[in-house]
């Protein structure tokens, strides 16, 4: 068994071995500590997460901060290190609660300060909760446009599916909802049809999905407009010469613009049969030849004098 004396010795030589070396060491984390805790206070705010714990079947309705900022005052290098630390979430738990009214306050020892910081303030100081029973409910979701088509394009239609997501929530919030909007699609640089999966705006809404994301179909085509080409060429089908009287032949178009930017005019002629017919003169009717996606609407004059001999 080690005696008292012992004990006693072992520890004196513990506090006196390397006696000039320690007392260096204790000397200068004092001064260090009093050029701390002596220089200038500043004042900063540290913002720390907010979470709230409730049972499965209840919620808050209300909009709740997901932040609590905390005033604080004291030395500059303190104050450093609390604003670049990671914070823990404040727990707010409320298992076991019935739908209420409920308040919850915050207090200092929410957040972890050394000696020579103080909390000055905290805001919001304390939050008001209204809970109530937890709903889902299928709504119907329309697809929300932004802009206008590029010029020479228009929208045919819009689709989703499926046309009802569910959602879930405080009773009194998914009773408001009659119908959903999905998130913007921006349709001003749109030239071919899109589908695509799209979020739900739920912003402000205070509720949730509670089921998978629609996809949105949006269909755009080339708007047609009315063109007019002129003298085009006439063709007679005849064993014998022709003339045609009428030269200035002009038709009237029903196509897009980039139809008609690549269109050859070759492929746009007119057609007069007088296979069979003798000699002589005669008045007929045009048939005109149009390109794939071309529309005639009429033509001027819609009959010519051809002569045949």
């Amino acid at each position: 068994m080690i005696s008292k004396k012992r004990v006693f010795e072992r520890l004196m030589l513990l506090f006196t071995e390397n006696l000039g070396t320690k007392l260096v060491s204790v000397g200068i984390a004092i001064v260090l500590w009093g050029i701390v805790l002596g220089s200038r206070n500043v004042e900063v705010t540290k913002e720390i997460p907010l979470e709230l714990i409730t049972s499965a079947d209840i919620v808050a309705s209300n909009e709740v901060p997901d932040r609590i900022a905390f005033r604080l005052s004291g030395p500059k290098a303190f104050l450093r290190s609390i604003l670049d630390r990671r914070e823990d979430p404040i727990q707010v738990n409320l298992i076991g609660e019935k739908p209420a009214l409920v308040t919850y306050r915050f207090f200092s020892d929410n957040i972890r300060v050394p000696i020579g910081v103080k909390v000055l303030s905290i805001h919001p100081p304390a939050i008001l909760l209204k809970l109530e029973p937890l709903k889902r409910l299928e709504v119907p979701v329309k697809v929300e446009l932004r802009g206008v088509p590029p010029e020479g394009y228009r929208i045919v239609r819009t689709e989703i599916t499926p046309n009802r997501v569910r959602i879930k929530g405080a009773e009194s919030r998914v009773d408001s909802v009659t119908e959903l909007l999905t998130v913007p699609i921006d349709v001003s640089s749109l030239k071919k049809n899109l589908e695509k999966e799209v979020s739900i705006d739920l912003i402000h809404q205070n509720i949730q999905l509670d089921s998978e994301l629609p996809k949105a179909f949006v269909e755009i085509e080339p708007i047609s407009t009315q063109f007019r080409l002129k003298n085009i060429d006439i063709h007679v089908l005849s064993s014998y010469k022709s003339r045609i009287e009428e030269k200035n032949v002009a038709v009237l178009i029903r196509a897009t613009s980039q139809d008609i930017e690549s269109l050859d005019r070759n492929q746009v002629f007119g057609l007069v049969d007088m296979t069979g017919k003798p000699p002589g003169k005669y008045l007929e009717a045009v048939k005109i030849s149009l390109p794939k996606h071309f529309v005639l609407v009429r033509v001027v004059p819609d009959h010519v004098k051809i002569v045949l001999y």
